[in-house]
């Protein structure tokens, strides 16, 4: 099975469960993907985060914290520049510092906590698997008391759970972790995400949207 184009543009996507996808354009409109078409919803992002249960965060260009919450956006203490979502009670951020948070009680009602460490990008899931890239495109993985680096260089990285790990290249290859390898995938994409069962979405250079159905570890969409 190859890489599937769905119709639209978009510079960040994020996926839960299934096909329950959110995405952000270039002018910051957001977007959800429902019964096969893009819905666009109320509210202005630059990164947005989906988990597991359907729990929606995003950060807006001022860095300013959003939480989906009864259809309503309702903002949130704190400033981020880049925000994960793996279910209601894990969503993880980074700072425009490169400052690493999480958020305790996984609502709009808790604490950020500062994490040690730098990171341009951090992934969490709701099995509590976090991922993490710095600026130099190095990878870590949170073992719950520091960050322990991973071989390989990836700009992006996404995870929904323990066994499903994903992420891109500096030069747009992308890639999946297995058994304590980087499996490469066919293609080319910018920004990459990975359902809890398995299903692969991603941005390329250009701000095409393509899909594939096969990411299951060991699947046939490794090479």
């Amino acid at each position: 099975m190859s890489w599937q184009n769905i119709p639209g543009g978009l510079t960040q996507v994020s996926v839960g469960r299934g096909n329950n996808v959110w995405g952000v354009n270039s002018q910051d409109n957001i977007y959800q993907y429902y019964n096969g078409n893009w819905r666009q919803v109320d509210g202005a992002a630059v990164n947005i985060g989906v988990g597991s249960d359907g729990a929606v965060w995003c950060v807006n260009k001022s860095d300013e914290i959003f939480a989906r919450v009864n259809n309503t956006w309702v903002k949130v203490d704190g400033a981020l520049v880049q925000i994960s979502v793996g279910d209601k009670n894990h969503i993880w951020g980074v700072s425009r510092q490169g400052q690493i948070f999480y958020r305790t009680n996984g609502d709009v009602n808790g604490t950020w906590v500062n994490v040690p460490g730098s990171l341009k990008n951090v992934s969490v899931a709701a099995d509590g698997t976090v991922w993490g890239v710095n600026s130099n495109d190095d990878i870590f993985r949170w073992n719950s008391i520091n960050w322990e680096l991973v071989p390989g260089k990836l700009k992006q990285i996404y995870t929904s759970s323990a066994s499903y790990v994903v992420g891109v290249s500096s030069i747009d290859e992308i890639f999946q972790y297995r058994h304590g390898t980087w499996f490469k995938y066919d293609g080319a994409l910018k920004n990459v995400a990975i359902s809890v069962d398995g299903i692969l979405w991603g941005v390329a250079s250009n701000n095409t949207i393509y899909t594939r159905q096969d990411g299951g570890i060991g699947g046939p969409a490794f090479k």
